[in-house]
């Protein structure tokens, strides 16, 4: 395994998500807490600047830099599912079993591990049928950051998804501080948002919100009554007062959609939930939080970063500042947090490196051992390759010169055929409404119950002034939606109490694996309650 030891001493930290790149020189002991020497924050795609930062802090003759890198790529895997880990050593069984449940179309492109949702630790195949927490991401979105890092000399030892260690940082803090209750860790993309809900159990993965930072834009640009998103997104990186005063309502589109599913938790387990964490917000989004947790009806989550690092084998050094909460995935990279460790030879040595510590990295793309402890050639050959650069830079002059008319040409064109690239997405996005709704209709034909007798057993139950306004079938199961003309409180009673009927009723109990309220809406006047039901089928079929 490439850096395989401690005796790497000086390296670096790095995380990329979505809003920016956060960067750090360690020093790894080889005994003693890791040392966080200096830090710093780039703009997302600031590649300039991060270069010369790179060169300012290592060696510049050194051929590569070693770096522990955590990375948030555009599409993963991380659901919580019963498995059968006695099957965990049939190699086929995972990407089967994530093709059929959430439909990737090439699972053999995909690197799946199986975590214990509350330890973190590997899953081993001892035979048990145990809640796992499925993790999985692309084979090509891992050699694309990873090319990224050795573009600029960056050569990783450990490349990991940022968000399972920020999971188990989390769990690891509320645990020393006998916090007994449920936190929700939510990540605002751009036009999604995705929640984490760490209870008792472990991690809970209760589905994505709808809505994303996108949302946030919209929200400010009508406030504002604005335009130019640009102009927004720049002042909402700079909040003022005026901003915080109205900032409940631009994260109330989140908020509404978050909610139900932080009460479903509540109503299904019985645990209460405390706290809320955005990650990866950088500082100027980090007033984002409060608002967000007041319409959820929550309290912001917080650390204590200078008081939990060392329990967790970290330093800061002197000179270092105060290192914000948005730092804490960064931190929680080569943080040592508690749990099972790997055997001494583990088969997947290059996969699970300790609790909540996944390396993805594609080793067979790395440069080898050799090349990585080397460095550049001597003084001799370094002038050798600069007169070459000298000769191809003279060439390379002559060439531009030759090629600004063709690419002037190929421009153009590219401008004459931007109206059928156009025409051609909005076909695209047509089609994929279509496939859509073709989905729903296999599901509803390959559903195992029949639809009118569902709707009666729906109907036995409800109370009085209830009116079930639709019953939409997909491939999992069933959604119910309705009104109850009832004062609000009175009618959140009912509802939760028709909730419980259906899953005492016998018969929905041998269909459904789960029955939550996944949605309430207050109608105008508090004339009673708009909700939705979800019903998720034992043996969903793809």
């Amino acid at each position: 395994m490439i850096f395989s030891n401690r005796n790497t001493r000086r390296s670096l930290l790095i995380e990329v998500n979505p809003y920016q790149t956060l960067a750090a020189v360690i020093d790894r002991p080889d005994t003693g807490p890791e040392v966080i020497e200096s830090a710093v924050e780039f703009d997302a795609g600031d590649d300039t600047g991060l270069r010369q930062w790179i060169d300012e802090n290592f060696d510049s003759q050194k051929s590569w830099v070693p770096v522990l890198g955590g990375f948030v790529p555009p599409e993963s895997l991380l659901q919580r599912e019963s498995i059968q880990a006695r099957r965990l050593a049939e190699p086929e069984y995972l990407p089967e079993f994530v093709r059929e449940q959430y439909r990737i179309e090439n699972p053999a492109d995909w690197k799946f591990t199986a975590l214990s949702p509350l330890e973190g630790a590997q899953v081993s195949p001892d035979g048990m049928a145990r809640p796992a927490l499925l993790c999985g991401v692309s084979r090509t979105d891992v050699h694309r950051i990873q090319q990224h890092l050795l573009d600029h000399r960056l050569l990783p030892y450990r490349l990991e998804l940022s968000l399972l260690p920020l999971l188990g940082a989390i769990s690891d803090y509320k645990t020393r501080h006998n916090d007994k209750r449920a936190a929700v860790v939510v990540v605002i993309e751009q036009e999604h948002t995705t929640a984490y809900i760490l209870g008792k159990e472990g991690v809970h993965t209760p589905g994505p919100v709808r809505h994303g930072f996108s949302s946030i834009v919209q929200a400010a640009c009508k406030e504002f009554n604005l335009r130019d998103a640009a102009e927004v997104r720049d002042r909402l990186h700079h909040a003022d007062d005026e901003l915080l005063l109205r900032a409940g309502k631009f994260v109330r589109a989140i908020g509404r959609d978050l909610k139900p599913l932080v009460d479903s938790y509540e109503m299904t387990t019985g645990q209460p939930v405390g706290e809320i964490y955005c990650a990866y917000l950088p500082a100027a989004l980090a007033w984002i939080t409060e608002p967000l947790a007041q319409v959820v009806g929550r309290a912001p989550f917080s650390i204590d970063c200078p008081a939990w690092l060392p329990t967790v084998n970290v330093q800061v050094g002197e000179g270092v500042a105060t290192l914000g909460q948005h730092w804490l995935g960064a931190l929680s990279l080569v943080a040592d947090l508690p749990g099972p460790k790997p055997a001494k030879d583990p088969k997947d040595a290059d996969t699970y490196q300790g609790p909540w510590h996944l390396d993805r990295r594609l080793t067979a793309e790395l440069p080898s051992d050799n090349l990585v402890r080397s460095r550049f050639m001597a003084n001799a050959i370094t002038a050798t390759l600069a007169a070459c650069a000298l000769i191809i830079g003279c060439w390379q002059l002559y060439l531009n010169n030759s090629l600004v008319t063709e690419i002037s040409y190929w421009n153009q064109r590219i401008l004459d055929h931007q109206r059928q690239a156009d025409e051609l997405k909005a076909l695209t996005r047509t089609l994929g409404d279509q496939t859509a709704k073709l989905d729903q209709a296999y599901g509803l034909m390959a559903a195992p119950y029949v639809l009118s007798d569902l709707v009666m057993a729906f109907g036995r139950t409800r109370p009085d002034r209830m009116n079930i306004e639709s019953l939409n079938g997909f491939a999992g199961g069933v959604v119910v939606r309705g009104t109850l003309r009832s004062p609000s409180e009175q009618a959140t009673q009912l509802l939760r109490a028709y909730v419980e009927s259906l899953r005492r009723d016998p018969e929905f109990a041998a269909l459904f694996g789960t029955i939550a309220l996944t949605s309430l809406e207050r109608l105008e006047g508090d004339l009673g309650m708009r909700f939705e039901v979800a019903c998720k089928l034992k043996e969903a079929k793809p």
